[in-house]
């Protein structure tokens, strides 16, 4: 085998290497791209329960309030 044959072989080694480090390192990125979105979203769904959570607590703390009022109301008119 000469330095001219011995070349060339070497040449297409590395580009069969080079070949599948792409191919690796593109189904790695297509999985990184996926696995990113997927935690974006899910940011965005906890972010969106987190504030339906606080509505309602808003929401029941006002019942709360009105359920004491007329409470209190009950009581003065039981008094008399």
């Amino acid at each position: 085998m000469s330095t001219e044959d011995f070349t060339h072989l070497k040449y297409w080694f590395d580009l069969a290497v080079k070949a599948i480090i792409g191919v690796v390192v593109s189904i790695v990125g297509m999985d990184y791209r996926a696995v990113k979105n997927s935690l974006h979203e899910l940011e965005e769904a906890k972010y969106r329960v987190t504030m339906e959570v606080q509505v309602m607590q808003t929401e029941l703390n006002h019942i709360r309030n009105q359920i004491e009022r007329i409470e209190h109301k009950l009581d003065k008119v039981l008094e008399r």
